[in-house]
């Protein structure tokens, strides 16, 4: 197969494995039967906890503040983000000077300025879609504390309010909305570490091939075999 601005069979090879491993690591923690092994699926056992706290603590500063924490490390990285975008696409403006560097590497592919945009126009699309899911977590938390501090109170002879049973299902309603927005910041964060694979194709695309398994790989540990689950799972039990 003939060479299309530079890039060669095994470079759609690389973008297609990439892309594949990134829909199966998806559907693996989120949708498919193995999710109620993650990380993820455990924590959000713990967020109802929390939120039956909440509704059961009333007026409390202590979920406000733990709410807050939150809400600041997702903006962190929708500000970091910003930032790279910043960088990324004053990169493309660079690509003689980043063609010429990457030629001293013996192992590089990158030689024209075409394959130098395309390969950082892909990771500047990552950071993107990471963006949008940062945002949008951030701005689901924002809706939570709200609908936290709506949270109504258990009824009583003496004033309205919610049945003990009604008042529980709030708390899980509210838990799975705190899942939620948990779920698109994960997805954010999760499309850093592919853009870390993605970095390689700017070396070749075998090198691509090799990242996107080890993050894989790294990021499965991280959802099914991490020291952390460990001890939450053992925490149920003792």
């Amino acid at each position: 197969m003939d060479d299309f601005y530079g890039f060669g069979l095994i470079d759609a090879i690389a973008i297609t494995w990439f892309f594949t491993v990134w829909f199966l690591h998806f559907y693996l923690i989120n949708t498919s039967p193995f999710r109620t092994k993650t990380i993820s699926y455990t924590m959000a056992i713990q967020r109802e906890r929390w939120m039956l706290n909440v509704v059961a603590r009333g007026d409390s500063p202590i979920d406000a503040i733990l709410q807050n924490g939150l809400q600041q490390g997702v903006l962190f990285f929708a500000s970091t983000t910003v930032l790279l975008l910043g960088g990324l696409v004053a990169g493309l403006g660079a690509a003689d000077r980043g063609v010429a560097l990457l030629q001293e590497i013996p192992a590089s592919t990158t030689d024209t300025s075409f394959q130098w945009e395309i390969k950082l126009l892909l990771i500047i699309l990552i950071f993107v879609f990471a963006f949008f899911k940062f945002a949008w977590s951030y701005r689901l938390y924002n809706y939570i504390l709200i609908l936290i501090g709506a949270s109504p109170k258990e009824s009583n002879s003496d004033e309205e309010g919610l049945s003990a049973e009604n008042l529980s299902n709030y708390a899980k309603k509210l838990a799975r909305l705190h899942a939620l927005a948990a779920k698109h910041f994960t997805t954010g964060l999760n499309a850093y570490f592919f853009a870390l694979a993605a970095f390689a194709w700017m070396i070749n695309a075998w090198l691509f091939i090799i990242a996107t398994f080890w993050i894989a790989l790294v990021l499965y540990r991280r959802a099914f075999r991490s020291e952390f689950l460990k001890i939450v799972k053992m925490a149920e039990h003792d």
